[in-house]
């Protein structure tokens, strides 16, 4: 049997919320074309609609820190 490669790429957003407080959502197998636009209109709908609050205190979301997509290549070997 031959060895198997399997790719997997995540979109990791991490989140702010006004308490200072972050964290993040992890979106496996993501849309290949998000640009920065589309995660702008992301924190703006975050913001007006409240989708989600902090856990320590129940704080507001303020802003997304940061957006990173990773693609990660696993390779299991046949020995």
């Amino acid at each position: 049997m031959a060895d198997i490669i399997k790719t997997s790429t995540v979109l990791n957003i991490e989140c702010g919320f006004t308490d200072g407080d972050t964290r993040t959502i992890t979106l496996k197998n993501p849309n290949s074309n998000v640009s920065a636009s589309d995660i702008e209109n992301l924190e703006t709908f975050m913001i007006e609609n409240k989708v989600i609050i902090g856990d320590r205190e129940g704080y507001d979301f303020r802003k997304i820190k940061q957006a990173l997509k990773r693609e990660t290549t696993t390779t299991y070997l046949d020995l």
